[in-house]
């Protein structure tokens, strides 16, 4: 091979991998069927919050924003609690008071978006928590979901708050290009829920 011409694909490699690792990538969530809870939770008032604290690179692609993922997100969970009353206030309320004599269930969004290589940490938001995420690996599509969930249970004069770190991390290697990437953030999106709803289930059965 020419000497020119093989400096100049290693300079378009080195381009393509340094392009890719400066960019956080947002598709929106695939409709997900999760299973209802029939009967749980059955008139209970629910006040549901969801306050995106992400951080955006300014090189990001995103596909779907702050506001269609928080009103996603919201209709998979009213899905699941079928029999409950859910009231989603807007996300000014996260760090107001909850209200007395009902539920309020706060869900900070601290992660959702894959990323080339090890950049996937720049867009990693810190709402309160410590949930330690490890070393994202090098040369792979990695893509996260996170969440930082408060549960308050303030029904008949109580006061029980319980709290949950969930964070799912899926890497791939780039075989398939952007599918790869939205495959994979879709998978850590699914799982962060089904744990969500498993601890908003333990926090609220009686």
């Amino acid at each position: 091979m020419n000497k020119k011409i093989f400096v100049l694909l290693l300079f378009l490699m080195t381009v393509s991998i340094n392009t890719f690792s400066q960019k956080l990538y947002v598709w929106c969530q695939k409709e997900q069927i999760p299973s209802p809870r029939n009967g749980f939770l059955s008139d209970e008032e629910i006040n549901l919050i969801i306050f995106d604290g992400r951080t955006m690179t300014p090189k990001s692609k995103i596909e779907c924003n702050s506001e269609t993922i928080i009103k996603n997100l919201a209709l998979t969970i009213k899905q699941t609690y079928k029999s409950a009353k859910i009231n989603l206030l807007t996300s000014d309320n996260y760090y107001q008071k909850p209200a007395e004599n009902t539920i309020t269930i706060k869900i900070a969004i601290s992660a959702y978006q894959a990323g080339f290589s090890t950049n996937l940490n720049v867009g990693i938001g810190s709402v309160g928590g410590s949930f330690s995420w490890g070393a994202m690996p090098e040369n792979k599509w990695n893509a996260a979901t996170g969440y930082s969930v408060k549960v308050y249970d303030y029904r008949n004069g109580a006061k029980i708050k319980k709290n949950k770190e969930i964070g799912k991390v899926e890497s791939r290697s780039n075989n398939a290009g952007f599918k790869t990437a939205k495959n994979i953030l879709n998978t850590t999106y699914v799982n962060a829920n089904q744990e969500l709803f498993f601890f908003i289930d333990e926090c609220l059965m009686e």
